[in-house]
């Protein structure tokens, strides 16, 4: 798992154990001045040790880390920032997004709850999701210093530059890192070889009307990757990807066929996005039904803004129906 493999010149992947189905996240070490490490795994012992021995076998050291960037702010990604930049000096780079998510998380989790009860998820169902996500944020120092990143941006390197590119949807503030002499893309979560990545609900911070547009940005940020100069993906989790337009094809496609899926679920019924989520993904886990409401809500939205379903608050819950 720690065995760092050298995925392109200069850039060194290492696979970092996290505690849910995922398994690994990576994270990438580039030996080019300044050296950089390109998302950080999570802030546990294992994940550090694991860091720390991928480094050594590479020839690098904790210390040899210049220059940290997180693609986005969930806790696989940047939960062992703070303590690497202690440690090596290292600035962090981020979307200001992402950071704003970052420090008003206990805000965000304070009205989840509601949310996934507006949803029509069950009391006890939507306190043990609610629950789940808290503790696992002891995985993850908040960041406090760190220099944002916006579209656009360049990342210098001593003999190249690089690109940050705003891809919002699995996160609002994700960010994919182009080096384009080279057609490589950084993605994060934004592109998975062999995972559909779940544009999550972004808990709005205030009031209702609830709405959503995670998945519409999602699909408008595949739309812009689509149009980029790409040969290889290396992305957050799994295998690197080489048929970039091929992959992206295949997740359009994914979300077409997710859509009618929804509304032939809605033959029967109103429903809530809830047993919606349910008809999508039997069975899942009270720690995977924020992710489950995510995907049913996404498609919703975008299946209202189109005028072929309507939604209709009632006692407190949101209910789906064909128009």
């Amino acid at each position: 798992m720690t065995m760092p493999l050298q995925v392109f010149d200069k850039i060194y992947k290492i696979e970092l154990p996290i505690p849910f189905p995922l398994k690994t996240t990576n994270v990438y070490f580039v030996d080019e001045t300044p050296r950089t490490l390109v998302d950080t795994g999570i802030k546990t012992k294992a994940s550090y040790e694991a860091l720390k021995k991928g480094l050594e076998e590479a020839g690098f050291s904790i210390r040899s880390i210049e220059r940290i960037l997180i693609t986005h702010g969930h806790i696989d990604h940047y939960g062992q920032a703070k303590r690497l930049s202690s440690l090596s000096g290292a600035s962090i780079y981020i979307h200001p997004k992402e950071y704003g998510r970052i420090r008003s998380i206990l805000h965000v989790l304070g009205v989840l709850k509601k949310v996934l009860l507006r949803n029509g998820v069950p009391e006890i169902l939507a306190h043990e999701a609610v629950h789940y996500i808290e503790s696992a944020q002891k995985m993850a120092d908040p960041l406090e210093e760190a220099f944002f990143l916006n579209d656009g941006d360049p990342i210098p390197f001593q003999s190249a530059t690089w690109i940050s590119i705003h891809c919002p949807g699995h996160s609002p503030g994700l960010l994919c890192f182009y080096w384009p002499e080279k057609k490589l893309l950084f993605t994060g979560d934004h592109l998975l070889k062999e995972i559909t990545p779940n544009p999550v609900l972004n808990v709005p911070e205030s009031g209702a009307p609830l709405r959503y547009p995670s998945l519409k940005e999602y699909l408008t940020s595949l739309e812009k990757v689509e149009k980029m100069d790409l040969s290889l993906l290396l992305p957050g989790h799994g295998e690197e990807v080489q048929d970039p337009k091929g992959l992206i094809q295949k997740l359009f496609a994914h979300h077409k066929e997710r859509m009618e899926h929804i509304l032939a679920s809605l033959t029967k019924g109103e429903k809530t996005s809830f047993e919606i989520a349910q008809d999508l993904f039997p069975g899942v886990p009270s720690f995977e039904v924020f992710l489950g409401i995510s995907e049913a809500v996404g498609h919703l939205e975008i299946l209202r803004k189109k005028g072929m379903v309507k939604v209709t608050e009632r006692d407190g819950k949101d209910y789906y129906s064909l128009e």
